[in-house]
């Protein structure tokens, strides 16, 4: 993925982009997105960029879908980077409500290739797997995670997309520390996690 002068860069997503966004001034949050602002303003001095935080807490992929044209597509986004699922696994955990429709395998890669088709007209264009901050393969949520992935990753590869694999990247992570040295709940990437996100991001850009 190669940047170039004056880019909007926009970030979709959940909660792990959110990261607080509402609460600061520029809109940016708290997280990864503003990391990512702040090297490229650091690092390419010469170069302006627009960075866009269109991440929305609580949202599945379905909700993401609903408000793509005002909160990405308004934006015009050169350079578009979505890292979204995790909220369409966890409600299979935490909400009980038989009203709730719970997002399938199949709707979330349907989803996904929905987004594929709303993003066809960006120049860069990347895919980001959910993560969920667990060592052990066998833990409900995080085999469940993984079967989402593994359909995001198969509409990527038909689709030549673009793919950061953030599950390895905590996977890695993990090899020396648990998940919830990270957050709790072992989806919040907070601090370190960020870092961590920004960081495989940035590499993808090539800076």
């Amino acid at each position: 993925m190669k940047l170039k002068d004056g880019d909007v860069l926009v970030f979709a997503g959940d909660s792990t982009t959110d990261a607080g966004k509402s609460a600061t001034p520029d809109g940016l949050g708290s997280g990864y997105v503003r990391l990512v602002r702040d090297a490229l303003y650091a690092f390419l001095p010469r170069q302006n960029f627009r960075v866009v935080n269109a991440g929305v807490s609580g949202n599945t992929t379905r909700d993401l879908l609903e408000r793509w044209e005002r909160d990405v597509a308004a934006c015009d986004p050169d350079v578009l980077f979505c890292m979204i699922g995790i909220n369409d696994v966890w409600r299979h955990f935490d909400n009980f409500d038989p009203k709730h429709a719970y997002i399938s395998e199949d709707e979330y890669e349907k989803n996904i290739r929905a987004v594929c088709d709303k993003a066809a007209g960006v120049r860069e264009f990347c895919l980001m797997t959910p993560f969920y901050m667990e060592r052990s393969r066998v833990d409900e949520m995080r085999a469940m995670t993984e079967r989402y992935t593994a359909r995001l990753r198969r509409v990527a590869e038909e689709r030549g997309v673009a793919l950061l694999d953030m599950q390895a990247v905590f996977d890695e992570y993990m090899q020396g520390r648990p998940g919830q040295s990270i957050c709790w709940d072992r989806v919040h990437p907070g601090n370190a996690g960020s870092m961590l996100i920004a960081r495989a991001v940035l590499r993808s850009l090539g800076v």
